[in-house]
């Protein structure tokens, strides 16, 4: 059964027709993401380059550590509001997801180096920070209905039967390597003319499709910040990555089909079931530098390196109908190894006295770097040319400024743009625009921050992939998501 798996693992890779851009996808899925804020700095737009003194930048730049002159502990809970306008079978519907989860919580040392004499030259002092920062969410959850046009599961199948090949030819159903593909042809969606298959169902199948998404990705970081003379920050940190994937993906058709030569038409009634269910962890490197050549001017400089990860896929299909009354079940199970590209970021702030700031970030990522490596060489070098041709460059940019109304009250604003990162969808915008605000109170050694923060960006959704004549089904999804965010600190 491994022998067996591993052959139809290696033609659903290899084949053009269907890959359904399932680790090339992952690979953006994984890699596409930004170092988590508090809400102090989300507010602000999400600029870590420049900006030091905050817990965020255990995350975004380690040398901003070196600027906390008390050792401090922060907690970030998020309300997230998402809501997703689905455009399908020429229809359009809202939907709406609602969740819960931990931006981050960090901890920050304060070590002071100097004990006597002049504490204006030299090392000034030695700051480690650990932090967990929530650095991708995939949770999702949206539907949609309509009447296929020639392009229905009966298509797809006999599309991949045709694939599914034994002894490098086109074989009869009692050989077909995958299951699922055989009990497509028992349940009428296709048929064999002793060469090849083709669909036998109607051109008006109801299709109904319901897509259910969980997980995330995190890191836990070990990060440390050095002073010196507190005009130059250097930081350094350790990435302890991991990644969680569930997705269900279910499509039911219904409708009519008829075999060649046959007057009588038979009542389908199918359902294709898609199952991710994806684990990783990796390990990443992050340095930078902070340069505060006057007292009210800093200038930032971060680099990531790329994140190794290992990742277990368990990826599964079955297919269910009213004709044979049975379910046909197949798991393919893959192991891989995933290397990120490598991010820069660069940022400068400025000062107004101690009323407030000014700062921008811009940062560039080239996603085409995505690598897989595993041990079948041949799944590895067309799922990285496909990586290629699939990604492109992408520049990401912020800008925002706070403001401090009296002693304890600051307000903020900001704006967030991360650019589109795929290279043949350039004639689709799939950059996420985010706009942002906060307010922060300070009373003694502790603070309150909120921020409210407005994303948009699109994203296509097919559940399959057909490489000729008429296209497959898609769905255009506009998601919309309103976050809240509050965080509580402390200064001991």
């Amino acid at each position: 059964m491994k022998l067996k798996n591993n052959i139809i693992m290696a033609l659903l890779i290899g084949a053009t027709s269907t890959s359904y851009a399932q680790y090339e996808g992952d690979a953006g899925r994984f890699s596409i993401g930004n170092n988590a804020g508090d809400a102090r700095i989300d507010a602000i737009g999400g600029q870590k380059a420049a900006i030091g003194g905050n817990i965020s930048t255990i995350y975004g730049n380690p040398a901003g550590l070196g600027m906390f002159s008390k050792s401090e502990f922060s907690i970030s809970p998020r309300l997230n509001f998402g809501s997703n306008k689905i455009g399908a079978f020429g229809t359009s519907e809202k939907q709406s997801n609602n969740n819960l989860d931990l931006g981050n919580v960090g901890v920050v040392f304060h070590t002071r180096t100097y004990t006597a004499g002049d504490t204006k030259k030299g090392l000034i002092s030695l700051n480690f920070g650990i932090g967990y920062q929530r650095t991708g969410a995939y949770r999702d959850k949206f539907g949609f209905s309509g009447e296929t046009d020639f392009n229905g599961l009966g298509d797809y199948f006999a599309q991949e039967s045709n694939f599914d090949l034994e002894g490098g030819a086109t074989v009869d159903p009692s050989k077909l390597l995958s299951d699922v593909h055989y009990q497509a042809y028992q349940a009428y969606l296709t048929d064999w003319d002793g060469t090849d298959y083709f669909p036998i169902t109607s051109n008006d199948s109801e299709q109904k499709y319901n897509i259910n998404r969980t997980g995330g990705s995190s890191e836990v970081d070990f990060s440390l910040g050095m002073n010196f003379s507190n005009k130059l920050f250097f930081g350094v940190g350790l990435g302890l990555a991991n990644l969680n994937y569930a997705s269900t993906e279910r499509v039911n058709e219904t409708g009519l089909s008829q075999e060649p030569g046959n007057t009588q038409t038979t009542n389908y009634n199918v359902t294709y079931n898609r199952n991710f269910d994806t684990e990783g962890s990796g390990v990443n490197l992050k340095l930078g530098a902070i340069l505060k050549p006057t007292p009210e001017l800093q200038i930032g400089l971060a680099l990531q390196t790329p994140t190794w990860y290992s990742i277990t896929d368990n990826y599964s299909e079955s297919l269910a109908d009213n004709i044979i009354g049975g379910t046909a079940n197949m798991q393919y199970p893959y192991e891989y190894e995933l290397r990120t590209p490598l991010k820069i970021n660069g940022g400068i702030a400025y000062f107004i006295g101690s009323k407030g700031f000014i700062s921008a970030d811009v940062g560039f990522t080239d996603y085409s770097k995505n690598k897989i490596t595993s041990n079948n060489a041949s799944i590895d070098q067309t799922t990285n040319m496909r990586i290629k041709n699939m990604y492109a460059n992408a520049v990401n940019y912020s800008v925002g400024g706070e403001y401090k109304i009296d002693k304890s009250w600051l307000v903020r604003a900001g704006f967030r743009s991360d650019g589109n990162p795929y290279k043949n969808l350039r004639d689709k915008d799939y950059t996420v625009n985010s706009i942002s605000g906060g307010i922060g109170y300070r009373f003694g050694d502790y603070h309150l921050d909120a921020a409210l923060i407005n994303s948009n960006g699109y994203f296509n959704y097919s559940n399959y992939l057909l490489v000729s004549g008429n296209p497959e089904p898609q769905a255009s999804v506009d998601k919309r998501i309103n976050r809240l965010m509050l965080t509580f600190g402390v200064r001991f």
